[in-house]
């Protein structure tokens, strides 16, 4: 968030305000996560405090609905917010509560395993493909997207915070879908990606991951930017791969079954915690 942002006062009651600083860069889904993120590790928003509504946030940071709800769906996929049907959305976790967010975000993972085996499975296909076309095609602005998003994983990496390298990872492969210049493939992945936001944090809250993930994820810069459609595929399939193998690690550790055990008819959800 740019520091030059004026702070706005949101109303959430008669006596109390909450300071939100206006939204201007893209991603926005990704600015408005990371705002009310903020709000809820500085204390200003507290476990079961209720946020404003969809409209008077959007209003407040100049963004529209959808963005809002895009934001919230990401932050309650990762259990920082309790969506509740009727009532509105509530503040479900603190700062203090890292350890039992990684706890979940490992639990969610162990329970849906063979689903989100599937899905790697797929993503092998779809976004391997992907990435031979955006080299084949070299279109510039998703590959300064690709950059950017790369930038953002190493700094989060080097902070240590789950939330930002989730965010920059699916900024990441959301821009190396759009490199390809195929829509309905970048819808495909970005649906795809919206299901495995706990994957992706119990994977990289795993020591050691968030950067090898940077390390792999330049790779698959390096090619796309050198037009090598064949080795940017394989970059991506080396990644997925490397991906599915921390979870079956993480699996024998603390499950007690392999990948394949389970229900194959676990549904993915964002209301999954």
């Amino acid at each position: 968030m740019d520091s030059a942002d004026v702070e706005m006062a949101l109303p959430l009651t008669r006596q109390e305000s909450l300071q939100l600083g206006p939204v201007h860069s893209t991603p926005l889904k990704e600015q408005v996560a990371s705002e009310l993120k903020r709000l809820i590790d500085e204390g200003t928003l507290q476990r079961g405090q209720q946020l404003p509504s969809e409209r008077e946030l959007a209003e407040h940071l100049r963004v529209s609905r959808g963005t809002i709800r895009e934001a919230i769906r990401f932050l309650h996929a990762l259990g920082y917010l309790e969506v509740r049907h009727g009532l509105g959305t509530f503040v479900h976790a603190s700062s203090g509560d890292v350890e039992r967010l990684r706890a979940a975000w490992r639990e969610w993972t162990l329970r849906h395993a063979p689903r989100i085996h599937d899905l790697l499975e797929l993503r092998k296909g779809i976004e391997s493909f992907a990435a031979e076309l955006a080299s084949q095609r070299q279109l510039g602005e998703p590959l300064e997207r690709l950059a950017e998003a790369l930038d953002q994983m190493r700094e989060a990496a080097q902070e240590g915070d789950v939330p930002a390298l989730v965010e920059a990872d699916v900024a990441f492969h959301d821009a190396l879908c759009e490199g390809s210049g195929n829509a309905a493939l970048t819808e495909l992945v970005k649906a795809l990606g919206r299901q495995l936001v706990p994957e992706r944090a119990a994977t990289f809250a795993i020591p050691g991951r968030p950067e090898q993930s940077v390390k792999e994820h330049k790779a698959i810069l390096d090619a796309v930017r050198a037009g090598d459609g064949q080795l940017a595929r394989l970059q991506v399939l080396a990644h997925l791969e490397s991906v599915q193998s921390e979870i079956d690690r993480e699996i024998m550790i603390y499950g007690s079954g392999s990948p394949q055990g389970g229900t194959k008819n676990d549904t993915v959800s964002e209301s999954d915690d």
